[in-house]
């Protein structure tokens, strides 16, 4: 059974997310579903990845919204936040996820859930969700074409993997050598069990209601359902050792790591990219090597947004803004 996961007046006529835990290839995770109750197929799919902390429960507030957004142009939606292994309080193996793991992960679900090739499928990453969701269509598109290789198959509808929409939401895909934040956070990722320990410690200590204070202090644009996550799960000593763990990974996997241009070259109308000013995980340089190498063809969807911020599923206000943005990005995509 799924439980509700929370409440919005803006969104009252949407169906609630529905928290459930799913098998992917044996590794339980956790997913966050709604389904439009308006008829029995949808008539899009949505799968969203997020970043680090991989938690599905701080996607809430975009979800509903997009739900909310998309179903007054097509009708049926159907909406599913994967959380990253490892990064649910509670739902997880004893071990520590690497970022191939993670990426493997997402590739194991496109194919074990996301195989109807009659249903439109948007793949939505934020942030490192937008490396692993890149990634891991390749890996499932080109899986897809050894397999037709190897049957010689051929069917009347183009599979999933071709035709799937990517969305990048501050896409993080290469470490950067210039940025103080990142060498800081590095620093503080090499001993993943220090930082974990001490927000065990905190949690353990520190009354809930105290540290949502605290933390909508120290971060204005972190509103309080925001903040009882954190809370909640972030400061956990196995959820915080995963989160530092990848982090640990993705600073030394994206060091001087080359981004795929070929690929993205060849893919370049169904991928959409979502820029903000002052990100050192998606920087300026990236926005101006993403416009240089896939600008030129109109077609793509580049947008530097000065209303975002990075996280900003956070802010209900920024979820909203980002829902009409997705949407936009459909309609550019239908109408190209």
């Amino acid at each position: 059974m799924g439980q509700d996961v929370g409440s919005d007046d803006d969104d009252v006529m949407m169906p609630m997310p529905q928290a459930s835990v799913i098998d992917v290839a044996g590794e339980p995770t956790e997913m966050l579903e709604s389904v439009s109750p308006i008829r029995s197929k949808p008539a899009l799919e949505v799968v969203v990845f997020p970043g680090n902390p991989g938690s599905g429960h701080f996607y809430e507030h975009y979800t509903k919204y997009l739900h909310k957004t998309l179903v007054d142009k097509v009708g049926c939606v159907r909406v599913r936040t994967l959380s990253h292994l490892g990064h649910v309080k509670g739902i997880y193996k004893p071990s520590f996820y690497t970022l191939e793991d993670q990426v493997e992960h997402k590739l194991n679900f496109l194919q074990e859930y996301c195989n109807d090739a009659e249903t439109p499928l948007l793949v939505v990453g934020h942030s490192i969700g937008a490396y692993m969701a890149l990634e891991a269509v390749k890996r499932w598109q080109a899986s897809r074409k050894a397999a037709r290789r190897t049957t010689r198959s051929e069917s009347k509808h183009k599979h999933p993997s071709d035709t799937c929409r990517i969305m990048a939401q501050m896409p993080y895909m290469q470490f950067d050598e210039s940025s103080s934040k990142q060498l800081s956070l590095e620093r503080v990722a090499k001993r993943p069990y220090i930082p974990a320990a001490v927000a065990g410690f905190i949690n353990l200590v520190v009354p809930n209601f105290v540290l949502v204070r605290v933390l909508t202090a120290f971060d204005k644009n972190l509103e309080k359902e925001s903040a009882r996550h954190v809370a909640e799960q972030l400061l956990s000593y196995t959820v915080g050792h995963n989160a530092f763990s990848l982090a640990q990974d993705e600073f030394k996997t994206l060091r001087g790591k080359e981004i795929d241009w070929t690929w993205l070259r060849g893919n370049r109308e169904r991928v959409g990219w979502v820029f903000c000013p002052g990100d050192h995980w998606a920087p300026q340089k990236l926005y101006e090597q993403v416009v240089e190498n896939l600008g030129e063809d109109k077609t793509c969807f580049i947008k530097y947004r000065e209303d975002q911020f990075h996280g900003f599923v956070t802010s209900k206000l920024a979820c909203k803004r980002m829902a009409s943005l997705t949407e936009e990005f459909l309609t550019n995509f239908r109408e190209n």
